[in-house]
């Protein structure tokens, strides 16, 4: 079994344990999302310092870190133990898989431990995976820590439908409290920022803590489209999207209306195509046996009479 920590416990307790630990410490400034001792975080010159222990038994560890602004971060991995205890093994870096460049280093035994650390300026783009990978020839052992800012909760995967005419709130909420808020809707691939003040009769924009809600009023066809909603943080803007359909009040009925089309189609070529094969039958009668015989219409029967005529005349003569 492993143990993971951001600091470690006492070398001597965890080396006399058989199997094997990994620890881990992080040493961090203030900016890394915590819930505990909040009131520790006055000055960006104090060091803050959060102890937390895993336990696994993969050999892969990962530790998540919620990172709020721009901060200097010391990584320490700690190796309590490694199969035949080598008198050296090799250490690196790697972010999100790919080595860091001047990262290795060969780190010697000391007190049956090995030690890996390395120091990150995190700006916003350098959110990310950090690994500290430890190997030789055929062991290998790692540990990642996380680095993220904070993401929205209960995002809205479906369209939000309203109609011409009526009003329609829109919002976003995030467990961290941000520096501010705003809000925007895409067009195209650039975006336009949304001002209830300039457009009193168009948005209002409620603002409380984690939490901003985005109400359209009078809704044309023209409001449909993506909406943003930003949540500024020291560390970069988080992003959510809202998409908004506007419809008119028949819009509901077209799929209604093309089904009685299709119906109305479909009656009318029955009866026609049942016209049609009466006329080609033509007139039947029914015996008195009920099979059914054909009945000599009117010109048929003038016909027939016409030709009898001639024959008797023929006859005659």
């Amino acid at each position: 079994m492993r143990r993971f920590g951001l600091t470690p416990r006492s070398y001597r307790e965890i080396c006399n344990m058989n199997a094997l630990h990994l620890l881990l410490v992080l040493l961090y400034w203030q900016g890394v999302n915590t819930e505990t001792n909040s009131s520790a975080m006055t000055s960006d010159a104090v060091t803050t310092r959060k102890t937390i222990v895993h336990k696994g038994q993969s050999s892969v560890i990962v530790e998540q870190l919620e990172i709020l602004k721009r901060q200097n971060i010391e990584f320490l991995c700690n190796l309590t133990d490694f199969p035949n205890k080598p008198q050296n093994i090799t250490g690196y870096w790697t972010k999100n898989g790919n080595v860091i460049e001047n990262s290795e280093e060969t780190i010697n035994r000391h007190n049956e431990q090995y030690f890996l650390q390395k120091s990150f300026n995190i700006q916003g783009s350098d959110l990310g995976n950090y690994s500290c990978i430890f190997k030789n020839l055929e062991n290998k052992e790692e540990a990642t820590f996380v680095l993220k800012a904070p993401a929205f909760k209960d995002k809205q995967n479906r369209p939000i439908v309203s109609y011409i005419g009526d009003s329609v709130v829109l919002d976003c909420g995030i467990k961290q409290t941000p520096k501010t808020w705003n809000w925007y809707k895409a067009s195209g691939t650039e975006r336009e920022h949304i001002n209830d003040t300039a457009d009193p009769t168009v948005y209002k924009i409620f603002l409380s803590n984690n939490v901003t809600k985005l109400t359209l009023l009078n809704l044309t066809k023209e409001d449909s489209g993506t909406y943003i909603c930003s949540a500024v943080f020291d560390i970069k803007p988080i992003d959510s999207q809202l998409e908004l359909k506007v419809l008119s009040f028949t819009e509901p009925l077209k799929p209604f209306v093309a089904i009685a089309i299709e119906v109305v189609i479909l009656v009318t070529l029955i009866l026609l195509y049942e016209r049609q094969s009466n006329k080609q039958k033509g007139p039947v009668g029914t015996t008195e046996n009920g099979l059914y015989e054909h009945t000599p219409t009117q010109e048929e029967n003038t016909a027939e009479d016409g030709g009898t005529t001639a024959r008797q005349r023929r006859v005659d003569q």
